[in-house]
């Protein structure tokens, strides 16, 4: 079956798709994204992640160039004739083409993509292998709530975890952990769901609200503060969710290893969250 792109308006082939030299979200990475998972061909909390693109987009001075409604059609055309099942879509908006120049262009006309990537299928909750974390220094920009597309610090992060035997990297600054290269962290305390707020250095995750909504249903209460890393594997449970992994319950943090198996409460909220999943896309 052929790759099919929408780009700027059209549906086309994703080997005829052309993007210029001098397109700011190459040259400049001026420009932001959004990962929206499918289940069963129909997107998941599809209204949020184009809300959050918005945000995104007008933290920057960049305007989405059709509504928001127009633009939730088009991704549901595309998924009709790309025929993605288990996949998610990559939508990115950039500032377009325009002289090199730091100084933005006066009259932008904004590059705007999506396209379908088939996913496996995820693990039963709590079947999956336990990821291991590591901390390295955080380095990134204070806007970190913009789903930017500049993401050099977060890809050295992941590869220097990856390099040193883990799975993902946990960003510290100060004796504070924040949030990983890839996706949200969260840590259980006996009854209490803990987890960074959103803000500079964290990103609102949409899977992240999600459960941030579903805890009073596993008995959770909810504590949204900085996480020390001295505190950390005195935990009773931590995991780490984004849009395509969901929940991954996590084994190591550092050289600490934390039991063998998904928590119970941990194992709770994934359950919840499927259910949502399969109601809203009939997902089995």
């Amino acid at each position: 079956m052929t790759d099919l792109i929408w780009l700027n308006g059209e549906i086309i082939p994703m080997a005829d798709a052309r993007i210029g030299v001098e397109d700011r979200g190459f040259q400049f990475a001026d420009g932001v994204y959004e990962v929206i998972r499918l289940y069963n061909a129909r997107p998941f909390t599809l209204n949020e992640h184009l809300a959050r693109l918005h945000q995104s987009a007008q933290a920057i001075g960049l305007s989405i160039p059709l509504p928001i409604d127009q633009l939730s059609r088009e991704i549901h055309k595309l998924i009709d004739q790309s025929n993605a099942k288990e996949a998610m879509v990559y939508l990115q908006l950039t500032r377009g083409i325009a002289p090199r120049n730091h100084q933005f262009p006066d009259h932008p006309r904004p590059t705007l993509l999506f396209y379908t990537r088939p996913l496996p299928p995820l693990p039963a909750p709590g079947q999956s292998t336990g990821v291991k974390l590591c901390c390295v220094p955080d380095e990134r920009w204070k806007c970190c709530w913009i789903k930017s597309i500049a993401l050099l610090p977060n890809i050295l992060a992941k590869n220097h975890a990856i390099a040193h035997g883990f799975d993902e990297a946990a960003f510290v600054e100060g004796g504070l952990v924040s949030e990983c290269s890839s996706s949200n962290l969260f840590a259980i305390f006996g009854n209490t769901l803990l987890t960074h707020p959103a803000g500079p250095r964290v990103l609102p995750g949409i899977t992240r609200a999600a459960l941030l909504d579903l805890a009073p249903q596993a008995g959770l209460q909810i504590d949204e503060r900085p996480l020390r890393e001295s505190e950390i594997p005195h935990a009773d449970e931590l995991f780490i969710t984004s849009t395509t992994r969901e929940i991954s319950w996590v084994s190591h943090f550092n050289q600490h290893p934390f039991p063998p198996h998904c928590g119970q409460k941990t194992l709770k909220l994934h359950q919840l969250l499927r259910e949502q999943i399969i109601a809203m896309t009939g997902a089995r």
